[in-house]
């Protein structure tokens, strides 16, 4: 693999606009477990930042009055992708449908998920398994802000 024009870059954060800094704070934490590192106000700009973070990964929260919610296009997996720019960030876990069920009986809005390679992200009102369908293997959803946030099964994408 060619090392670019940088041979020790490494992942580091990455930065949501959220509309409520505690909401969003909370949201993190208990459903993936990150722990705030710090807070601080950026006065020149009147914006509050947090970062959180987890396993040496982290997330950079930012709430500044008179931001915009996101267009409802880009709450739905399928749609984003008609705007340019950065789409949703991603996690992996063992079992997708052990996940989408949890995340759906705390009432997190999940938006979309994928049963099958190939098959797009469908709605689901109740992702249970019925029968009839097959485990998910992948899943989009909104967090506090209605960011989309991935989760894929471990190894189905070469993690």
């Amino acid at each position: 693999m060619a090392d670019g024009l940088f041979p020790d870059l490494r992942p580091h954060h990455v930065g949501i606009s959220v509309r409520d800094m505690d909401e969003a704070v909370g949201f993190w934490s208990e459903v993936f477990g990150f722990e705030l590192d710090f807070k601080a106000e950026l006065k020149g700009i009147g914006t509050t930042v947090a970062f959180l973070k987890r396993d040496g990964f982290r997330i950079e929260l930012f709430q500044k009055a008179g931001a915009v919610p996101a267009h409802a296009d880009r709450m739905k997996p399928n749609t984003d992708l008609l705007t340019h720019g950065t789409k949703h960030i991603a996690f992996s876990v063992e079992d997708v449908q052990a996940a989408a069920e949890t995340l759906h009986a705390r009432g997190v809005r999940i938006v979309g998920i994928m049963r099958g390679k190939g098959v797009p992200m469908q709605a689901e009102d109740d992702p249970r398994l019925d029968g009839v369908k097959q485990p998910a293997m992948a899943l989009f959803f909104l967090d506090a802000s209605d960011t989309l946030v991935e989760i894929i099964r471990r190894g189905d994408f070469q993690d």
